[in-house]
Order: C-alpha cells, then sequence, then structure tokens
C-alpha cells in the first residue's frame, strides 16, 4: 500500500471517529461500566458487537451496495428502501441524536460549570455553530479528520490513563444485573451507530472519491481499512470508559449519565476533572451532529429532488433539533428507546443478509419478506413498551425465543430467509431490477 493511500486511510478513519463519538458514545458505556461493576467485561462485550462491529459491517454494506444507503436497501425494495432510510434519517437527526447532542452539552458540558446557564441559549448557540460548519458539504471529513478527531482523542486520553491506574487499587463490588452481556448488546442500541453509519457511509465515500479513489475495489478498500481504524479506537475508548465506571466510587441514589462522567474526571482528575468533561462533551456533541446534518441534509436533498437544498435542508434539522434539545438527555433516551427497538432488527437484518448473501441471493423477495417479518416482530416489543400493561402483546412477545433477551426478531428472520429461499428453488438468482 502506498504512503498516499495510507495517510487517505488515517484521515478518513480519523474522521469517522469523530463523526461516531458523539454524547450517547461518552455517556452509556461508563454508565453500563458502573452498573456492573467486576463483570463489566460482559456488558462491553455485548456492547461492543451493536456499538462497534455492527457500525462497522453498516459502512462495509454500503460500499460495497454503492454510494447510498437506499443502494443497500434496494436489495429488497428501492420504495422500502427510502421509507428505512426516512425512518432511519429521523432517528439519526432530527428526532433523537441531534436533539440529545444539544441536551447533553448543557446537562454536562455547561451547566455544573455555570448552574444559572439557560437551556434554550446553550442549545441556539449550540446548533448555531453546527449549522454553520455544516454549511459546506465538501470539507466536513477534512475538518473532522485532520483537527476534531485528533483533538477529540487527545482529551479522551487524558480522562482514561489516569483512572487506569489509580482505578485499579478499587475493590469491586458484585453486580446486580443479571444477563449482563444481553444488557450491553441492547444498549449498545443507544448509540444509534448503525443507523449513523448508514449515513456516515456516504460522506466517507464522497471522501474517498475526493481523493480520488472512485475504482470500486480502491474505494471499498479505502473505506472499509478507515472504519476499521474508526473500531479499534471505538473498542479502546469504549474499553477504558467502561473500566472507569466500573471503578469509581459513588452513591448510586445520586448518579444519572451525566453526572457519573462530571464524578469520575473529578476523582480521576481533581477539581479541573469538570472542565475536562466541558470539552470532551462540547467537541464529541460537536463533531457528531456536523455530520449528522450534513448527512440528513444530503439525504433529503436526495428524497426531493433538489426540492429541498442542502442548505435548507441543514436550516431546517437544526432548527427542529434545537426545540427538541430542551427535553433533555433523560428524556431524549426514554422516548428513543421504542422507536429504535423498532429499527434497529431491521436495519440488522438488512445489513446481515446483503453481506452474506448478496452476491449468492440476487432476488429480491428473500430480503423483502425478511424484513417485513422482522418489522412486524420489532412492532410487538413497541407495543409492549408503550402499553405495559397490555397482557396480549407481552403474551405474543413471551412465546419466541430469545424474547427475554430482546432477541426475539433473530431465529424469525433466520427461518423466514430459509425458508423463502428454499421456496423460490431456481428462482433465487433471479435479477433484481437496477436501483437507479
Amino acid at each position: 500500500m502506498d504512503v498516499r493511500k495510507r495517510k487517505t486511510i488515517l484521515f478518513l478513519g480519523m474522521a469517522l471517529f469523530a463523526m461516531f463519538f458523539g454524547a450517547g458514545n461518552l455517556l452509556l458505556p461508563a454508565y453500563l461500566g458502573y452498573q456492573t461493576k467486576i463483570d463489566w467485561t460482559s456488558t462491553f462485550t455485548g456492547f461492543s458487537l451493536t456499538a462497534i462491529l455492527a457500525p462497522v459491517l453498516a459502512i462495509f454494506a454500503v460500499a460495497v451496495s454503492g454510494n447510498y444507503f437506499t443502494d443497500l436497501g434496494a436489495r429488497a425494495n428501492l420504495k422500502f428502501a427510502y421509507l428505512l432510510a426516512f425512518v432511519n434519517v429521523l432517528c439519526i437527526g432530527p428526532l433523537i441524536a441531534l436533539p440529545r447532542s444539544g441536551a447533553s452539552v448543557f446537562e454536562v458540558a455547561i451547566q455544573p460549570i455555570l448552574p444559572d446557564a439557560q437551556p434554550v441559549w446553550v442549545c441556539v448557540l449550540f446548533f448555531g455553530a453546527v449549522m454553520t460548519a455544516s454549511f459546506s458539504l465538501n470539507w466536513i471529513t477534512g475538518i473532522l479528520g485532520k483537527i476534531f478527531g485528533p483533538i477529540l482523542l487527545m482529551f479522551l486520553a487524558i480522562l482514561i490513563i489516569p483512572g487506569l491506574f489509580i482505578g485499579a487499587t478499587v475493590d469491586l463490588p458484585p453486580t446486580i444485573i443479571e444477563d449482563r452481556f444481553y444488557v450491553g448488546f441492547h444498549e449498545g442500541y443507544q448509540t444509534m451507530d448503525v443507523l449513523a453509519g448508514l449515513i456516515f457511509a456516504v460522506l466517507l465515500i464522497s471522501g474517498a472519491n475526493r481523493k480520488g479513489y472512485t475504482h470500486i475495489n480502491d474505494k471499498i478498500e479505502v473505506v472499509v481499512k478507515a472504519a476499521i481504524f474508526s473500531a479499534v479506537c471505538m473498542l479502546l475508548v469504549y474499553g477504558g470508559l467502561f473500566y472507569l465506571g466500573a471503578h469509581v466510587s459513588a452513591d448510586p441514589t445520586e448518579i444519572t449519565r451525566s453526572s457519573l462522567l462530571v464524578h469520575i474526571a473529578t476523582q480521576y482528575s481533581g477539581v479541573n476533572g469538570i472542565y475536562l468533561i466541558s470539552i470532551l462533551m462540547i467537541l464529541a456533541c460537536l463533531t457528531t451532529a456536523i455530520a449528522l446534518t450534513a448527512g440528513a441534509a444530503n439525504f433529503f436533498e436526495r428524497l426531493t429532488n433538489g426540492k429541498l437544498g442542502y442548505i435548507e435542508g441543514v436550516i431546517t434539522v437544526t432548527l427542529i433539533s434545537t426545540l427538541l434539545a430542551i427535553v433533555g438527555v433523560d428524556g431524549i433516551i426514554e422516548y428513543a428507546a421504542a422507536l429504535l427497538n423498532f429499527i434497529y432488527p431491521v436495519t440488522l437484518v438488512l445489513i446481515l443478509s446483503v453481506l452474506l448473501f448478496g452476491k449468492t441471493i440476487q432476488n429480491q423477495k428473500p430480503y423483502f419478506i425478511t424484513l417485513i417479518v422482522t418489522m412486524l416482530i420489532s412492532f410487538i416489543r413497541v407495543l409492549v413498551n408503550w402499553f405495559p400493561n397490555e397482557e396480549v402483546f407481552s403474551a405474543i412477545l413471551n412465546v419466541l425465543p430469545l424474547a427475554r433477551f430482546n432477541l426475539e426478531w433473530v431465529l424469525p428472520a433466520i427461518l423466514t430467509f430459509v425458508i423463502t429461499c428454499f421456496a423460490l428453488g431456481r428462482n433465487l438468482n433471479l435479477k433484481r431490477n437496477q436501483p437507479f
């Protein structure tokens, strides 16, 4: 591999790490480590599957399918692909991830230092900066990969490394959480990185194309290796945050996701730790918000065939996010859970089925039918969350294998795909229509 290609992979990998590492990526690992204590490695393993491995597979799936998420979804049905992409963009854009970034900046970065600060003005200033930085789509990977990514990684090292030595002297109590692996697996949904990866892949592929890697093999190599580099960075950072959370001493009645980070920083870094967390949260939220805003605006421009321009999309997305950010971090996570329980399994099934069988099974029907079945089962989970007193929904769900682990969709998806393939017989390799 030549030096130029290695530099491009490093630069895009650092940009992707900055895109992925947002508010949830900073808040959740430490909190999960705190909850599971001595058994944190089991939870970390489950978390890594949905928060690291799955996002990398999402990037790879888009790269081998084309240039956009809709190229991937077209393996099942083009109209369905646009519908799924639309829901994904809403989740990782103005409905959940973006407002969560603004709310996290206020609650974690600003409020501990300025208790009298008003969330409205903090969110307005934050999203004003995001809007300004997102206006030029072409230089986003540059500023993230060359400036914000390395700075973010440096401050994370300053937070984590001291705790690796100090925390080693703390005796850990046993955890009270059962099914720790599956708790980590399910909580990895909250990072929303699989959904974001499908959109970030577009920015990554665009960055590779601008560097001259337009041939399909070169593009896939650069994009996939950049994603792997980003995954290694996330693995190290998540492991460090899990460790810090597991070894911190704090009163569980006074700890929230946001306050735990501040507590960790002050315990390991002294009184200046609060400023370290403030800088980290602002950097993490800003980099992710810029990428999400750009990706969402780019998608809406394509969806409307240019009727909603990129600049107009940026303005619309940031305005909606500003309004929802006032709800607060815990409020956003609460209403996000139902949406993520629905969209995550469908997206994972699409990614895995295309990666495993995309070259050998060209017929759209196995993919489409499997996604519909997964969608129906996931919606039952949503109904259980919405109507906890209605036993009929719980009874249906409990009949399915792995329901106690929130993985009730796995076996039905596998069986549906296999049965559909057998039913099609010789028509398995019937060429699908081209997406465009």
